[in-house]
């Protein structure tokens, strides 16, 4: 499945807009972030939460500051022709559950969400697959240290096996997954927790 499937269109803010403005489309749209544009370009993302501790916390006026002033800068972007499992892949790599969605390199056409990709996936439940090495304690007790995690949005057991196993050669750029790990388990995640 791809991002451009499962995505809604963004709702945009530019940088010069007030936070009170920002504050209302959030509330009015029923939305967690906007992407901050010029032009079709993202310059950020603005979030109630950005709102709420960074703009607050400086004491001033909300009517009297920007969008830019209190945005996350460098939005996480990711394409819509990615698959929703390298969109879920971002959003664990960097700890964030919005991604914007651009057109090409630039032009920012909308918005996937953690929530709406655990709602695409109703009829299987995200995976993580776990890479572990085999190592033994002081007293020579075996435990698994764990290596990386490789998160799957959708698919069977086996698929998610083999299409982490390929990502985590390449990320590891091995051969064979056996010559750094000594296995793997597969975990179901819950994508809004």
């Amino acid at each position: 499945m791809l991002v451009k499937e499962i995505m809604h269109a963004a709702i945009c803010v530019g940088p010069q807009d007030s936070l009170i403005a920002a504050a209302r489309k959030l509330r009015d749209k029923r939305i967690g972030c906007l992407p901050v544009c010029d032009g079709g370009r993202a310059l950020g993302v603005l979030t109630g939460r950005d709102i709420a501790v960074r703009a607050t916390a400086q004491g001033r006026n909300l009517t009297d500051m920007t969008a830019r002033e209190v945005m996350s800068v460098g939005a996480l972007c990711c394409s819509l022709d990615d698959t929703v499992e390298r969109a879920v892949q971002l959003m664990e790599q960097f700890h964030v559950r919005r991604l914007v969605v651009l057109s090409g390199e630039t032009r920012v056409v909308g918005v996937i969400s953690a929530s709406d990709i655990c709602g695409s996936l109703s009829h299987s439940r995200p995976l993580e697959v776990v890479f572990y090495k085999e190592l033994l304690d002081d007293s020579g007790h075996p435990h698994r240290s764990e290596l990386m995690r490789v998160p799957i949005a959708s698919g069977s057991r086996e698929e998610a096996a083999v299409t982490a196993i390929r990502e985590f050669e390449q990320i590891r750029h091995v051969r064979h997954w056996r010559m750094v790990a000594d296995g793997y388990e597969l975990v179901s995640v819950d994508v809004d927790s």
